[in-house]
C-alpha cells in the first residue's frame, strides 16, 4: 500500500487550484515513473518538471509521489488524485481537439440574419450550396428587417443594405446596392410619363419612411443631384410594401433593383426617369468583432463574396 506523506505548513503555498500545466506533468509522471522520461515527452527539463510537482505537492499540502534514485511511485493521496483528474485531463484534451477543429473547419449551427425580402429571394436558395460545401455546418436564417443589436440576438453573421452604427461589428462589403424608380405600365398610361425629376410633383409618390427626408427624393442624373418634394400616396417604412403598391397601380415608388429586377423583366413595372436613380449603397456582411473569427462565420463570408460580386446579379439587364 503507497504511504502517504504529509508536507508542513510551512512548505505551503498559497491558492488551491491545480493550472493544466501541473496537471499535464502529475500525469506524464504517472505513466513513465521518472522524471527524465516525462520531461522528454513533454518538451522540458527534468528539473523543470521536478519543480511543478514540488509546488503542487506544496500547494495540496501532501506527498503524491514517493521517490527513490530509480523510480516514482504514488502515495495513498496520489492514486486518489489520480483516479479524480484523469478523466478531467481526457476532457480538457478532448476539448482543446474539438475547439481547434472547429477553428480550421466549419461545424455547428450558424445563426445568420438578413433582411425579409433579401433573405427570401437570395440568400434562402443559396443555403444548400453551403451547407454541401460544408457538411459540418447547419444554418438558422432569421429574417427580420429590425436586426440591430448582433450581440444581444446572438446573431453570428448578419446582411445587410447599408451599415450599423456598432464599433463591436466587423464589416466586409458584398455588393454595390442601385436604388431607381418604378411603376406599373397601367399607372404610367394613366397619369403620364415623367420625362424629368421635376414632373414628379404631379404624380402619387410612395415615401419610405426610413429615409433621411422621406418626404423628398435626393436623384442623381446626367446633371448632377436634384431634390424633388414627394407625397401624395402611401407611406410605409417596408419597402415591399411600397413596391407591391406601385405593381398594383397606385403610384411611384423607390425599389432597390433586387427587389423590383423581376418585375421590371416581367414588365409588371416599368423604369421611371430611367436616367436618374438614389445614390448608390452597398450590401454588407456584418458580424461581433472577435479576436478569433470563428471557421463558420469565415467560410459563411467567403461564400457570400462569391456569390455577390459587382454586377450583382439582379442587375443584369437594368440600365
Amino acid at each position: 500500500m503507497p504511504r502517504e506523506s504529509s508536507i508542513s505548513s510551512g512548505e505551503r503555498s498559497s491558492g488551491v487550484l491545480t493550472d493544466m500545466r501541473e496537471l499535464t506533468v502529475f500525469h506524464a509522471l504517472v505513466q513513465h515513473a521518472t522524471f527524465s522520461a516525462a520531461a522528454e515527452e513533454l518538451g522540458l527539463t527534468a528539473t523543470g518538471v521536478s519543480r511543478l510537482m514540488t509546488r503542487m505537492e506544496g500547494r495540496l499540502g501532501l506527498r503524491l509521489f514517493e521517490r527513490t534514485t530509480r523510480r516514482l511511485s504514488l502515495t495513498r493521496a496520489g492514486e486518489t488524485f489520480r483516479s479524480r483528474t484523469e478523466h478531467l485531463l481526457r476532457e480538457l484534451t478532448t476539448a482543446e481537439l474539438e475547439v481547434h477543429q472547429a477553428a480550421l473547419e466549419p461545424t455547428g449551427t450558424l445563426r445568420l440574419g438578413a433582411p425579409v425580402p433579401f433573405g427570401q429571394a437570395y440568400l434562402a436558395p443559396l443555403i444548400g450550396s453551403l451547407l454541401a460545401r460544408h457538411p459540418g455546418l447547419s444554418v438558422e436564417l432569421i429574417l427580420q428587417d429590425g436586426i440591430n443589436d448582433l450581440v444581444a440576438e446572438a446573431i453570428d453573421l448578419v446582411v445587410r443594405i447599408g451599415l450599423l452604427k456598432d464599433s463591436r461589428l466587423v464589416t466586409r462589403r458584398l455588393c454595390t446596392n442601385r436604388r431607381v424608380l418604378v411603376a406599373s405600365p397601367a399607372y404610367l398610361e394613366a397619369h403620364g410619363t415623367p420625362q424629368k425629376p421635376e414632373d414628379l410633383a404631379n404624380h402619387v409618390c410612395l415615401p419610405c419612411t426610413y429615409m433621411g427626408h422621406p418626404n423628398e427624393w435626393r436623384l442623381l442624373g446626367p446633371n448632377g443631384a436634384v431634390r424633388v418634394a414627394i407625397g401624395g400616396g402611401l407611406a410605409s417604412n417596408n419597402i415591399g410594401v411600397l413596391v407591391a403598391t406601385a405593381e398594383a397601380g397606385h403610384g411611384v415608388s423607390m425599389g432597390p433593383t433586387q427587389s423590383v429586377a423581376s418585375a421590371l423583366a416581367s414588365g409588371r413595372l416599368s423604369r421611371v426617369l430611367p436616367g436618374w436613380e438614389f445614390e448608390r449603397t452597398a450590401l454588407y456582411a456584418l458580424y461581433p468583432s472577435r479576436r478569433q473569427l470563428s471557421a463558420k462565420v469565415r467560410a459563411t463570408v467567403d461564400f457570400l463574396s462569391e456569390h455577390f460580386t459587382d454586377p450583382p446579379p439582379w442587375d443584369a439587364g437594368i440600365e
